[in-house]
């Protein structure tokens, strides 16, 4: 089974064992409610962790964890990973869409096509970086610009905007 990568521990904070993330989840409220496990890979090894308590501050997320109560417990973890499994996954809308499953695909608008090597959360939605003709391209992902989404079939159909490529 494969692991989601949910986010990863930047730093600490104060002495009682906080860590400082930076999530790549749009579900935070589930991902991190109290009670739920995280795992820390840390040496090619998952170390399960419960989450105690979760705020976020100035676009960093800021995790309580049951088995950490000083920061010397957690330190060692700065870089890590955190993880959920893949069966943690809930079913999503029609027109939602993990980021993972949108890495690879290819985008076609007219005559260009290129393929999703990235997904950069920004405060107005997500931007697809789109690899083409040895440049990236950001396009933003939202319906005025994406026509269809095709996961069976790996293709990204864009609306042909002037300016947009």
């Amino acid at each position: 089974m494969n692991d989601v990568i949910v986010g990863v521990i930047v730093n600490t904070h104060g002495l009682k064992g906080t860590l400082k993330v930076k999530s790549f989840t749009d579900f935070k409220t589930i991902r991190y409610q109290q009670g739920a496990t995280l795992y820390i890979v840390f040496r090619d090894e998952k170390i399960p962790v419960t989450v105690d308590s979760f705020r976020t501050v100035k676009g960093l997320d800021y995790l309580d964890f049951n088995e950490f109560n000083d920061i010397n417990q957690c330190e060692q973890y700065k870089g890590c990973n955190l993880v959920i499994s893949e069966d943690q996954l809930h079913e999503l809308d029609d027109d939602e869409y993990y980021f993972d499953e949108l890495i690879g695909m290819d985008v076609v608008c007219d005559s260009f096509t290129g393929t999703v090597t990235d997904v950069r959360e920004v405060p107005r939605g997500e931007l697809l970086v789109v690899q083409a003709n040895g440049k990236q391209h950001l396009i933003p992902f939202q319906k005025e610009f994406v026509k269809h989404v095709d996961k069976d079939k790996g293709i990204i159909t864009l609306i042909a905007w002037e300016g947009l490529l």
